[in-house]
């Protein structure tokens, strides 16, 4: 029977851009066992220079901006250059899964105040403005936020392989 991963992390506390910020991060297993601890680490990185940045093709301007927590698993934002910023998506992937997928949406609840749309919990989030547009730059996490993840979307609808829990206080800065 495949055992099911819940990552636990805690992100660093509010800094200045350019700074440097930590991820503590757990990978706990769920299986009929029970809960099992199988990694933990420290991830401190720098955003100027640590942050993986994709840009994505389309009709408007987007990118995929992540930060890798060790040799397995990455946590990451779609970020893109609205006239408003309303919504956006956080995702987790685990290297090696080439059909997991994750996503969670967050939409505008008030001022700069996102709700999660699937589950509860909300964000409050920093922009980064310019002519005629707004883009995330960070994510501070206001309750402990849970991002589903399933490593192989061939199973059933539903199926959760993986939870990755943002810790009340936490910060994910995707932009220097």
């Amino acid at each position: 029977m495949a055992k099911t991963l819940t990552v636990v992390m805690l992100l660093s506390s509010l800094s200045a851009p350019g700074s440097v910020e930590t991820i503590t991060w757990k990978v706990i297993a769920l299986g009929p066992r029970g809960r099992e601890v199988l990694a933990q680490g420290v991830k401190t990185y720098d955003p100027a220079k640590d942050v993986v940045v994709q840009q994505r093709a389309g009709g408007s301007t987007w990118w995929s901006k992540s930060v890798p927590l060790n040799d397995t698993y990455v946590v990451g934002a779609s970020v893109h250059r609205e006239p408003r910023l309303d919504g956006f998506g956080l995702w987790v992937k685990r290297r090696g899964d080439a059909g997991g997928f994750s996503w969670e949406w967050f939409n505008r609840a008030e001022g700069l105040v996102f709700k999660k749309l699937q589950g509860s919990g909300e964000v409050s989030i920093t922009l980064k403005r310019g002519p005629g547009y707004e883009e995330l730059e960070s994510v501070e996490f206001l309750d402990d936020i849970t991002l589903r993840y399933v490593d192989d979307m061939r199973k059933p609808t539903g199926t959760k392989t993986h939870e990755v829990i943002m810790t009340k206080g936490s910060l994910l800065r995707v932009s220097p």
